[in-house]
């Protein structure tokens, strides 16, 4: 596929003066959603990789102009100490150096994210957010389960109207899931997001079909065709917009893992490039030392990020679709 100024797309990801860095602060969760592919057998980070990380970007922050901290997991609120750790240090050096922009986001459950951890959160730089709904409370709580089996809507919701009614300076991304048999289920959540959010410009919705991404219970989901995903998505958005004609523009989605200034740090300290494959060996790329020094297979690096040298459109969507033996 031609992509239209390629060149100019993608010249951003090229420069050594932005850094990402998507961190899990621990891979332990309290939920265990149905069809989740993580295996939770990695807890805590580490003093030392914590350590690494800081002096990772005590070194990195002088020449930086853009820096995002990215959190995930597991579910990185397990771990809200290391999480405000990580983000007051990166905050402190946004201070002492005034051309670096930094800022944080998370992508959560929201089940810890209470009014008094937001504010924590806002003070350290963390504004954005991504946060999954699977349905109005009663289809939600078959799928999106603490570990212990109990429903987790109530309390979600609260929290998201919680902060719908502060004034902090945050982004949420309801990102609201659906499968086939699901998706024609989702209206009475849809008139709860029309009436409590859409018109809080800090909020937006994405839907998202359910892929079978190596989880246990791969078997069970009702994956959807391309053709069954481009209905229903169209049918979803005239559902939250009242069949309003919403513009998007259309722009190519150059993957976090294509971007050679983007890595993934573990719990463990372990740097990859991607967060669906967390188990495959080709995502393991490098080892962070608790001096912030990065020891990286350049072997196992350079096929993650090759989309940006031959401008294939698929290795700059998804450089795991395209993968090869390494």
């Amino acid at each position: 596929m031609a992509i239209p100024n390629i060149e100019s797309r993608i010249a951003p990801y090229l420069s050594n003066r932005r850094q990402e860095l998507i961190l899990l602060p621990t891979e332990k969760c309290n939920f265990r959603c149905t069809y989740c592919y993580e295996d939770y057998t990695i807890g805590r980070m580490s003093d030392e990789t914590i350590k690494g990380i800081k002096a990772f970007l005590d070194r990195r922050s002088p020449e930086l102009e853009e820096l995002h901290l990215s959190w995930f997991g597991g579910e990185p609120l397990v771990a809200k100490d290391i999480v405000l750790d990580i983000s007051a240090h990166a905050s402190a050096l946004a201070k002492v150096h005034s051309g670096l922009n930094y800022r944080g986001s998370m992508t959560t459950n929201a089940y810890f994210l209470t009014p008094s951890m937001l504010s924590k959160l806002t003070k350290a730089g963390v504004l954005d957010y991504q946060i999954t709904l699977d349905g109005p409370r009663e289809l939600h709580n078959r799928s999106r389960l603490r570990a212990d089996g109990k429903g987790t809507f109530d309390r979600i919701w609260e929290n998201l109207l919680a902060i719908r009614n502060s004034k902090e300076p945050v982004t949420i991304t309801l990102r609201v899931h659906y499968d086939s048999e699901t998706f024609a289920q989702l209206d009475p959540l849809i008139e709860d997001i029309r009436n409590e959010f859409i018109k809080d410009t800090r909020f937006s919705v994405i839907f998202k079909s359910i892929e079978q991404l190596g989880g246990p219970n791969d078997a069970n989901i009702k994956i959807m065709s391309p053709e069954e995903k481009k209905v229903a998505l169209k049918m979803l958005n005239r559902k939250l917009y009242e069949n309003e004609l919403v513009d998007h523009e259309e722009t190519f989605p150059v993957c976090y893992a294509s971007q050679p200034n983007s890595l993934i740090i573990r719990a463990d300290g372990k740097i990859g490039k991607c967060t669906v494959a967390l188990n495959d060996p080709r995502n393991y790329i490098g080892l962070l030392r608790s001096d912030g020094t990065l020891e990286i297979n350049s072997k196992r690096l350079s096929p993650w990020v090759k989309g940006l040298v031959t401008l294939d459109s698929a290795a700059l969507k998804c450089p795991l679709s395209v993968l090869g033996t390494t």
